[in-house]
């Protein structure tokens, strides 16, 4: 036990010679003497120019403390780069033998950095000097030794592993922190000015952080600046061992301004519940993530892995309800003329997806638009990009978000002038606004990058006034061909089926439709499409279809194909045929008729024609509408691009119908009357068809022609007819007289014979 006790005696001696040589130095000792060395130590080592304006004070015991104040730091003879007022910190002697670090402080007080990056990127902070080089050549052999060292270190089993001393601050302030950064070679200039307090410092626990900091920025003349202020608080923990750190209740506020925002001023808030940060295994996870900024607020959660090497990472995605017409109303971009001004007014959207650098994949997606609802997944391959998507919805009015169609202006009629002075001149006539679309209809160029897949299942669709219950199709695009096939749509009672090929590879685009429709109700969907009452009926329909160009215009008048159309249990509305027939013949006739006595249309069983399209130009040979009381035949032109037809039928009504409509004979009902049909789509149907005159007039001119033959045919068989009667009496009566002839020749030859008789037996008497 005696020689612990010497060691004892040992110890506390050489505590005592310390104590006293600190007790010294505090003493008699005065740091401000060595500045001038440590100038030179600085600048000969470092090639570093300090400048050591105010005092420096230092303790020993129990704190190793350090304060300066008025420093300067500048490398080689660059001006000075770093400043600051003062910096002041202390650190405990006792707890340093046990391999804690315990400071009670450190800060830093109106800290000034000035970092320049010339035109050929380099920076004011890197040094150049030969020293620097071979320090660095130094450096790089040394940590090549101490690679190696380490490498050899840990193949040895009794090796003991670095261990991180603890470490305990109480307070870290940097106060009026101000760094001004100028980059010559991207223009621009930054200013920032920071505060930053940490309290409570240790491994493995949380601690206070609280940060804020404005930044200017602008280019190197001071133009076009964008001034951003933001504040964080949040706690923060960092783990040594596991090296990695979390901060929790982190809330950051930002606001931004300047005149080249699309909005000024922009405040946003972005707060996280907990954020870990795992650095050997490069993973970051965000939970209870929001941000809010100009009206939206997002909720997230977000989880990354090996974000350094290969990153993967996967999120929810929740944005609450928000006004999209405000948002693009506060970042200043235009809004799109619609027809409905409470339309884009409610939107939200929850995503979840995951990806890596190769694709993204987000499934479900739900989006709610106003009233439409939308459910999506998507699959998109980044290299190259292609993407399948499969879209289902409900609930789409289109022509809410589409213009008010502008309605044709009638063109002014000129006025002649007042005198011949022109005081008064005539207005000019305004032009004809088309009512067609002249702009382009497909977007050629995202077509043409277009490459994926797309599946859509859509009910209750609006556009163009059409109205579907529900739509699918299944659609290929690959580099300006785009495939729906098929295309399956529900609509006004019936279906329609086809398949569709769009062509943008060229110069002008193709469309090629091979349409099939099933027990459509024409009448509706014209009046719905195109404002067209005409026609009324259950509508089939099959054939093929192309056109070029990318107007209305240019498609209407490149439509080529065949049709085959049938339309059964419909009527011509707002046409009579019957009516028509008779405003005919009473015209001939020089005669009215009582309009009271007709419908307004004219209902038929069926109607059936092929269709040939040429540029537009529809025509229909082989037309014939069936009905109880009607047969139509007729063959015309229907011109799409001008909205118009020329048309002629041949209407035949049954006898009883027509006889009491038109108080005709009978052989006028057995005619075909021409019925003539031309104008333009928006004419008035009533007016649109009206009776061929000469053409009745040409009927009834053979009518007479005809019955005029029929009555010298009826007389010529008369005459014959008596003729014949003369004829067969007179051949009686020669028959009658050659009887009596021959009767009394046969009796006169029996008389002889008998007398001649008598005569032989008076010889025959007399002989004997």
């Amino acid at each position: 036990m005696v020689w612990i006790k010497r060691l004892s005696l040992l110890v506390v001696g050489l505590l005592a010679i310390i104590a006293l040589l600190l007790a010294y130095v505090m003493l008699f000792v005065n740091p401000n003497d060595f500045k001038d060395e440590l100038k030179s130590v600085a600048l000969e080592k470092a090639n570093v120019s300090l400048r050591l304006d105010g005092d420096i004070s230092w303790s020993f015991f129990p704190w190793l403390g350090l304060e300066l104040e008025n420093i300067g730091v500048a490398l080689g003879d660059d001006p000075e780069i770093v400043q600051f007022d003062r910096a002041e910190f202390g650190v405990a002697i006792l707890p340093l033998l046990e391999r804690k670090i315990q400071v009670n402080k450190v800060n830093l007080v109106n800290l000034k950095a000035s970092l320049n990056k010339d035109v050929n990127g380099q920076g004011n902070w890197q040094l150049e000097s030969a020293a620097a080089g071979a320090a660095n050549s130094d450096s790089s052999s040394r940590s090549a030794t101490q690679a190696s060292t380490n490498a050899v270190t840990q193949t040895d089993g009794n090796s003991t592993p670095f261990k991180i001393p603890d470490v305990q601050l109480d307070e870290l302030r940097i106060e009026n922190a101000q760094v001004l950064y100028r980059d010559e070679q991207t223009k621009q200039l930054i200013n920032a000015v920071l505060n930053v307090q940490l309290n409570d410092v240790q491994w493995d626990k949380a601690w206070p952080m609280v940060m804020d900091i404005a930044v200017t920025q602008s280019d190197l003349q001071g133009q076009s600046p964008i001034k951003a202020k933001a504040t964080l608080n949040a706690n923060l923990t960092v783990f040594p061992e596991r090296e990695s750190l979390t901060l929790d209740s982190l809330v950051l506020s930002a606001e931004v301004e300047g005149d080249n925002l699309p909005a000024s001023p922009m405040s946003a808030k972005l707060s996280a519940v907990n954020l870990d940060i795992d650095l050997p295994q490069e993973n970051v996870l965000a939970e209870g993530v929001a941000l809010s900024v100009l009206g939206v607020n997002v909720d997230a959660k977000v989880q990354a892995y090996q974000v350094l090497s290969d990153p993967q990472f996967s999120a929810v995605l929740s944005v609450g309800e928000f006004n999209p017409r405000y948002l693009m109303t506060r970042l200043n971009l235009p809004l799109p003329e619609m027809s409905d001004d409470s339309a884009l007014t409610k939107a939200r959207a929850d995503i979840i997806f995951e990806g890596s650098l190769d694709s993204i994949t987000a499934q479900p997606i739900s989006i709610m638009l106003d009233d439409t609802k939308i459910e999506a997944n998507a699959v998109v391959a980044l290299s190259p990009l292609r993407w399948d998507v499969s879209v289902a919805g409900a609930n789409l009015n289109l022509d809410r978000y589409l213009p008010v169609p502008v309605e044709p202006v009638e063109p002014v009629e000129p006025v002649e002038p007042a005198d011949d002075q022109g005081q008064e001149k005539p207005p000019e006539v305004a032009a004809d606004v088309s009512s067609k679309d002249d702009s382009d209809l497909l977007p050629v160029e995202l077509l043409r990058s277009l490459n994926g897949h797309v599946g859509l299942v859509f009910e209750n669709i609006t556009v163009k006034n059409l109205k579907i219950d529900k739509i699918e199709l299944d659609s290929t695009q690959a580099n300006g061909f785009i495939k729906v096939s098929p295309l399956h749509a529900s609509l006004y009672k019936g279906n329609v089926s086809s398949t569709m090929n769009v062509d943008v590879r060229g110069r002008v685009p193709s469309i090629d439709i091979v349409p099939s429709i099933d027990g459509v109700q024409i009448q509706p969907l014209l009046v719905d499409f195109m404002d067209m009452d005409k026609i009324a009926g259950a509508t089939y329909l099959t054939g093929e279809l192309s056109a070029k160009g990318n107007r209305i215009d240019s498609l209407m008048s490149s439509l080529q194909g065949d049709l085959l159309i049938d339309i059964k249990n419909g009527a011509l509305v707002g046409t009579n045929l019957t009516k028509t027939v008779c405003e005919g013949i009473a015209t001939i006739r020089k005669d009215k008729i009582d309009e009271q006595k007709f419908g307004p249309d004219t209902p038929f069983e069926t109607m059936r024609f092929p269709a040939r399209i040429m540029n537009g130009q529809v025509s229909t040979p082989g037309l014939k509408i069936s009905s109880a009381g009607v047969q139509v035949t007729g063959n015309g032109i229907v011109s799409l691009p001008d909205s118009s037809l020329d048309y002629q039928a041949n209407v035949a009504i049954a006898g009883s119908t027509l006889d009491q409509a038109c108080q005709v004979n009978e052989k006028v009902t057995q005619l075909a009357f021409p019925i003539v049909c031309k104008g333009e789509f928006s004419d008035d149907p009533a007016g649109l068809c009206r009776p061929d005159i000469k053409g009745f007039g040409q009927l009834f001119a053979d009518l007479a022609k005809a019955e005029l033959a029929e009555k010298a045919a009826e007389e010529k068989a008369r005459l014959q007819e008596k003729v014949d009667a003369e004829k067969a009496r007179l051949k009686s009566k020669v028959e009658e007289e050659k009887a009596r002839l021959k009767a009394e020749f046969d009796e006169k030859r029996q008389a002889e014979e008998e007398r001649a008789k008598e005569k032989l037996k008076e010889k025959l008497k007399s002989l004997f």
